[in-house]
């Protein structure tokens, strides 16, 4: 299966349960479409801890800022409880279902993704596997004990939902309304 088949499936995948993904050429692409995105009319975006050390995604925080977004690092929940919009970074994505997995250490970085109402998320295009058995090695690799040990792994598919015992659907009640996923073609070039 070809990159654009792959990302085409993920992109199938994940707005069949509510979710939107794009394929974006580069940091700059990415901090455009971030910007005008209508969950970021208040212009603020949280992000996680430490977020301006993560290589190569550091460069998108010039790029935001620019634009006149106000970037405000998470603390606790409590700091980032109903934030318009927060931004992170997954290890990979499953274009099978659709899912993106967020690897962290730090509650004040998982709660972006869990608390924020729109949650943005950005993958390297080279990182989506067919499914998730051809993610294996990448699974090892974060798990393995060491200095890149993440304890924290979630596999997201869309938005937070959730069904009360008449099976009647709600989104959001307990996570993001809107997710949306950013794949990045060339993630190191800014020009």
């Amino acid at each position: 299966m070809s990159a654009q088949e792959l990302f085409h499936r993920f992109q199938r995948r994940i707005a069949a349960v509510g979710g939107e993904s794009h394929l974006v050429a580069d940091p700059r692409e990415a901090a455009s479409f971030i910007t005008t995105h209508a969950a970021l009319a208040e212009r603020d975006l949280v992000i996680p801890p430490g977020f301006a050390t993560r290589q190569p995604w550091y460069a998108l925080l010039p790029l935001l800022s620019e634009q006149g977004i106000r970037l405000r690092e998470a603390t606790n929940p409590a700091s980032v409880a109903d934030a318009p919009a927060g931004l992170s970074t997954a290890e990979l994505a499953i274009a099978e279902t659709g899912s993106v997995m967020l690897a962290e250490n730090a509650l004040e970085s998982r709660v972006v993704s869990m608390l924020t109402l729109t949650h943005f998320v950005l993958v390297r295009a080279r990182d989506l596997f067919p499914m998730l058995d051809t993610a294996g090695e990448r699974l090892l690799q974060l798990t393995r004990p060491g200095p890149d040990q993440r304890r924290y792994i979630s596999l997201v598919t869309g938005p937070s939902r959730t069904a009360d015992i008449e099976r009647t659907l709600t989104i959001g009640v307990q996570g993001p309304k809107a997710i949306c996923v950013l794949f990045v073609e060339n993630e190191k070039e800014i020009a």
